[in-house]
């Protein structure tokens, strides 16, 4: 797994504070900063895809459904997962499913829980969706959020 050292957060506050305390001190107003001195995403550009919103979905399509955002807001592990609301059993609590990254050995998807560990592991199948292991139950799938016009679920899934 990638985890971005001590000194790297140290080199983004220094770089991006330093600009942030200069717009202060000269009363410049905090609109003014351009969006250059923003910090971009630390996602890698391969894996900015998996940035947004999905949908864990059980094989049942009768279930319950739970809505999960990934973002490309750094935290320890990876990055942050967001839940806008709280999802049923037999999905897991909000705070174990604080972060995600990916596996480098296998490219599978980590979802994380607040101290780093391993929640749920969402392997790519043959199709290129992302579901938990075959016997693993209750079994889930990661797929984007259909919209008004019914387009996502399996059919748009992350290629």
């Amino acid at each position: 797994m990638r985890f971005a050292s001590s000194a790297f957060f140290a080199a983004l506050f220094v770089a991006f504070a330093a600009p942030v305390a200069l717009a202060a001190d000269s009363g410049a107003d905090a609109s003014a900063i351009s969006e250059s001195a923003m910090p971009e995403s630390t996602v890698p550009e391969a894996l900015l895809g998996f940035v947004g919103d999905f949908i864990l979905a059980q094989e049942d399509e009768s279930l319950p459904i739970c809505p999960l955002r990934l973002t490309d807001q750094q935290v320890s592990g990876g990055w942050a997962a967001q839940l806008p609301e709280t999802c049923p059993a037999p999905y897991p609590a909000a705070d174990a499913l604080a972060a995600w990254n990916i596996d480098d050995s296998d490219g599978s998807i980590l979802l994380l829980n607040a101290a780093g560990e391993v929640t749920m592991r969402l392997l790519e199948d043959e199709d290129g969706l992302y579901d938990t292991a075959a016997g693993v139950e209750p079994r889930f799938y990661f797929l984007t959020p259909y919209d008004a016009e019914g387009a996502g679920g399996e059919a748009d899934a992350i290629d």
